[in-house]
């Protein structure tokens, strides 16, 4: 059968559970029966029932239990909004890779990256290069944010403005740790015992 295209066309369909998602297509779904990897050429929306996840894109292709790629991103977990460009979510790791990603939560308003990695067991996302918040006010060149624990260190270089007062840093070696209680923000140089923590994370970063 060599030559043959091994898609199965499932036109369009009402939403089919697949694993721990089900799948929302806008239009058709293409199973490639070889590689076992199906396509929303016209995007759709997943659900992931196990860890509350809801991800919509305008591209979508996932393989059961292994992968999910997408394309103009909004997810949706419990508490935060993720906004990206592209998305590759490594589903046995739980991580994700994002580019051009804006992340909006109860402590950050339009939290924006050219690249992240979220990693959703650890409720940790790492955010590299033209890092930029409306709220708190920064800028800075690399975040490792804590959402579980709300508390977030910033690596490298950054500008931090809270009403007329200014913090920054400059080198590689600059350091800005903030943590978020009550609706207000508590920023500092001087870094607390488990910045090393979130230090640690920076090893990752995309």
């Amino acid at each position: 059968m060599k030559g043959l295209v091994p898609w199965l066309f499932l036109g369009l369909a009402v939403a089919a559970r697949f694993a721990a998602f089900s799948v929302e297509p806008f239009g058709p779904q293409r199973l490639d029966l070889e590689t076992g990897v199906t396509t929303l050429p016209q995007g759709g929306i997943l659900t992931d029932n196990e860890n509350g996840l809801r991800l919509k894109g305008s591209y979508i292709e996932y393989k059961e239990g292994s992968f999910v790629r997408a394309r103009k991103v909004e997810l949706l977990s419990q508490k935060e909004t993720f906004l990206a460009e592209s998305l590759e979510h490594d589903i046995p790791r739980q991580e994700a890779r994002l580019t051009g990603l804006t992340l909006s939560n109860p402590d950050f308003k339009n939290l924006r990256a050219k690249q992240a990695l979220a990693l959703f067991a650890e409720e940790v996302v790492l955010l590299k290069g033209g890092v930029q918040a409306e709220s708190p006010r920064l800028q800075a060149e690399a975040l490792v944010a804590d959402l579980k624990a709300r508390e977030a260190l910033v690596l490298g270089s950054f500008l931090y403005q809270e009403g007329k007062a200014t913090l920054k840093g400059q080198g590689a070696s600059a350091r800005l740790y903030l943590r978020f209680l009550g609706g207000k923000v508590q920023a500092s140089t001087k870094l607390p015992p488990q910045a090393a923590r979130l230090e640690a994370y920076a090893k990752r970063l995309p």
